[in-house]
Order: structure tokens, then sequence, then C-alpha cells
């Protein structure tokens, strides 16, 4: 995705919000920040803080709402294609909820399709999402996208090499946590679990302390994963019974700030026996990011924003509830932006085209001038006693016909010959290899007389037989042919009777 693009999580402990630039190449991420909504005094507080720590205008912006605020059912659909599903899925979901359909908006994703779809659906009540985009819009937030918490982070994880088919996502919060249950790389399942809610948020260390004080926060929170791990597997074992199928996850995986508990990974993979793998969102092979970021980047905490960042914004890539009333509209400032990148690169192409035009134009001029005294330079050497001269190729024109009509026709002589159609006749069937010289040509209105002289008495008969079929001639006779004074030369004289 191209461009500066906001990731913006939301959650019942903390504001986070990563600003990344999309590019052939990848992301860079410019900017990142997380304030804790306690310590802010609130989330409008915490948002406002948000707003002075880092610029939070970009070309997309993508959010998620709070999982807990979500409706979900597992439905099978006797069709596959997606346009029906998301024309009857309100219908079939009327009688499974305690609100009103119409005060609902549903957004769905696959889970599996045969001869008929599987789909996980999500309702959401209208005016909630309309109390959080008023929130959000009030900061100068406007999100493109409003995708479930944890969604996005699953999507990414399901794009990473070498996972199991079947897993468990948990995005751990310190007071509740999303489970994620993907099955054949296809979310199937979305619940949100109470999670140390009675804990205080004292115990999550943010800087290294001792290992004495961290066995004791470890001894404290143990009863809480053990009843969170009890949920997971009622949760899970729910779902078995409805799809009448054994659910086994290969591995689960975790992030969130509240993974940062001390013994996470221990509780976790003893009280639900299953092996626990920590993600880092960040180590995508996408994902740049300046040493100085690098240095203080926190992955629970920054993961579910990152992912968001890095969401594809295409229909049927996990929920969007930016629909009907409340799809996103083109902002103003996408709008101006767009159209002042176009006017440059529009005044930058008309102003090299008007070089290039001009540039030709000027050198086109240069030439016609140029050729124009040369045109007229040649004329007066041709024609030294025209003094006016005011188109030189027209009057170049009239002057050879004028010398094809006078001055190459003799009078007495047929309209269509030419004293010069008469002479390259004779030139042409002359060859070239033989010794001949012509010394006198007379052009009469009835015959042509050649005199000249010769290697050979041969050489004139061979002259003669060459002039004969000339279309210009009736008769060609040799009129004398006699040895020079010096005996080496033959003299002759061939008259060419015209045809009339």
């Amino acid at each position: 995705m191209p461009g500066k693009i906001l990731g913006i999580d939301i959650n019942t402990d903390s504001v986070a919000a990563v600003q990344a630039e999309g590019g052939l190449r990848g992301y860079n991420i410019t900017d990142w920040s997380c304030v804790m909504i306690e310590e802010a005094g609130g989330m409008e507080e915490a948002l406002r803080v948000l707003s002075e720590q880092m610029e939070l205008r970009a070309d997309t912006c993508i959010s998620a709402i709070a999982g807990e605020q979500a409706s979900y059912r597992n439905l099978q659909m006797p069709f596959r294609d997606t346009k029906k599903i998301r024309q009857t899925i309100a219908f079939n979901i009327e009688t499974m909820v305690p609100f009103p359909i119409q005060s609902l908006l549903v957004d769905f994703t696959i889970v599996n399709q045969s001869d008929q779809s599987e789909i996980l659906a999500a309702s959401v009540r209208r005016t909630y999402i309309s109390e959080y985009l008023t929130l959000l819009q009030g900061h100068g937030i406007d999100p493109d996208v409003l995708d479930i918490r944890g969604v996005p982070t699953g999507l990414w994880l399901l794009n990473q090499p070498g996972i199991p088919d079947d897993g468990l996502l948990l995005e751990m919060g310190r007071k509740q946590t999303v489970v994620l249950l993907y099955l054949n790389k296809r979310i199937s399942l979305i619940r949100v679990l109470p999670f140390a809610d009675d804990f205080s948020s004292g115990a999550l260390p943010n800087a290294p302390t001792d290992n004495h004080h961290e066995t004791q926060v470890a001894e404290h929170i143990e009863p809480h994963f053990r009843t969170f791990c009890a949920n997971v597997h009622h949760t899970l074992h729910g779902f078995e019974c409805h799809n009448n199928r054994t659910i086994r996850p290969e591995m689960i995986f975790i992030t969130g700030s509240g993974s940062r508990y001390p013994d996470t990974e221990r509780f976790l993979e003893e009280f639900l026996d299953i092996p626990v793998e920590r993600i880092n969102v960040a180590r995508d092979t996408r994902v740049r990011m300046d040493e100085d970021v690098a240095q203080l980047w926190e992955p629970a905490v920054m993961d579910g924003a990152l992912a968001l960042a890095l969401r594809d914004t295409k229909k049927g890539m996990g929920f969007n509830f930016r629909t009907e009333e409340f799809e996103i509209m083109k902002r103003t400032f996408r709008l101006r932006k767009e159209i002042q990148r176009v006017a440059v690169f529009l005044i930058v192409i008309l102003a090299l085209a008007i070089a290039y035009f001009g540039v030709d134009y000027y050198l086109l001029k240069k030439q016609y001038r140029m050729l124009d005294k040369q045109i007229t330079g040649i004329y007066r050497q041709t024609f030294p006693d025209e003094k006016r001269i005011v188109d030189p190729v027209q009057q170049m024109k009239v002057k050879i016909a004028e010398l094809k009509s006078s001055a190459f026709s003799l009078p007495g002589m047929r309209g269509d010959q030419r004293v010069i159609d008469l002479l390259r006749d004779i030139s042409l069937k002359i060859p070239r290899s033989l010794d001949v010289t012509v010394s006198t040509m007379v052009v009469d209105p009835e015959a042509v007389k050649i005199k000249g002289d010769t290697d050979t008495f041969n050489t004139v008969d061979i002259v003669k037989r060459r002039l004969e079929p000339s279309e210009y001639f009736s008769e060609v006779t040799i009129s004398s042919a006699n040895l020079d004074r010096s005996g080496k030369r033959v003299q002759f004289e061939i008259k060419l009777q015209r045809k009339k």
C-alpha cells in the first residue's frame, strides 16, 4: 500500500499508533507512540496526548473497534457467492441477536467453502460506531477501515511462513484478552475473555526489576492465569460441541501488554498444555525502521498498531465497519494533495512541451530561411537577367516549362517531337564502348545529318544498324565512309531520314 499509513490501536489499557510509509520495497516505520489511558486520565486525554506526541495525518488510516463490542456467530450459508451472502446475512442472524437488526452493522469473513459457505459473522451496534468515530474525528483521526481488535494481528500471523494449520492467538491486555482461534489457516472463532481484571496494573513491570520482585508478581498472577485458561478450555469445548468436531490447536501465539507478566509462557503452557510462542510483527521482512525507532520499540505493546498499518484494505480481508452511512468519503486533504501532485506534473509536462516545440520551431524556421536563400541563389545563377524575384520555386517551374516548349523545338517539327528527344535517342543507341567521335550534327525538319570519325569501317556499319530501329527515323543511310589522310581513322557521314 503506497503513501503514509496510520495504524491506531485502542484498547482498554492504552492507545498506540504507528506511522508507516508504504512503497514497492515494503514499509518504513517513521514514528510511533503509546499512551496509557489510566495514566493520561481517560480516553479523551490519551488521544489528545497522542496527537501531541506524533503526526496523525496520513493517506490511509486503519483502526479497530473493541472486540467485546461485537457479537459473533458461526453460520452455514447455502451458497458460495459473496454478494449473496452479504445480501442475506442480516436475515440469518436476526433471531440470534438481542437488538433489532436495523440497529446493527453486520460483516463477515469466510471460514470454509465447499458446496456451501461456513462464515464467521460479526455484528456491532450502529450507535457505538457513530460514537466511536465521533471520538476519533474529534482528534483529527478519520479511519478508512474499522476492523476488530486482534483480527489484523491474526491475519498477519496467518501470512507468516512455518506456522501450523491450527492455532490460537492471544492478544492479551491487562484486564481482558482477545482469543482468536484459526483452523486450516482461517479465522474461525473470536472471543474476548476477562483477564486479571481485579489485579493491580502496577504489577506489570515497565522496567527491569529484580528476580525476587518478579517471583512475587508471578505468584500473585498465577491464579488469574489459571482462571483465564479454564475459560479458554470452556470456550474451545463449546465450539467443539457446536460444530461437532475436535479442536486441538498446535501452537499458542501471544502478544499484548498483558503478555509481559512474569512467567506468562510457563503458565499458559502448563494450564493449556500447548506450546507457546511470542510474536513480533516488526520482524516482518517487509518492515524497516531507523535505529533510533528500533531501540525504543516495544513489540508486545505495538504489535496491534503495526498489524493495522500492514493490513490489506481490500474487501474480504478481515472486517470493516465503515459501511453504509459510515462509509468513508474521500478526504479533502487527500484530494487536494492529489490535485496538487497532478497539477505540478502537468505544469512540468507543459513547460517541457513548450520548450521542445519552441526550440523545434526556431530550428525549423532557421532551416527554412537557409533553404530559401539557397534556392534564391540558384535561381539568380540560372537566370541572371531576371530582376524581380518573388517566389523563386514557382518562377523556376515557369522558366523550365518555357524552355521545354520553345528552346528545344524547331519550326516544321511535330508538336510531340523535340530536338532534345532526338539527341537523347541517338545518344542511347550508340554504345559508349564504340570509338566514335561526332564532329558535326545538323537537324532540320526532314533529316538529321551526322559527321564524324571512327576506328574502322565496321564501326560505321554498327552505328547504322543501332540507329535503324529508332521510332524517330524512317531510314538510315551511310552517305560516305573514307580513310583520312593519316590512314588510321575513318571519316563518315550518316543521314537519318525523319518520320513524318
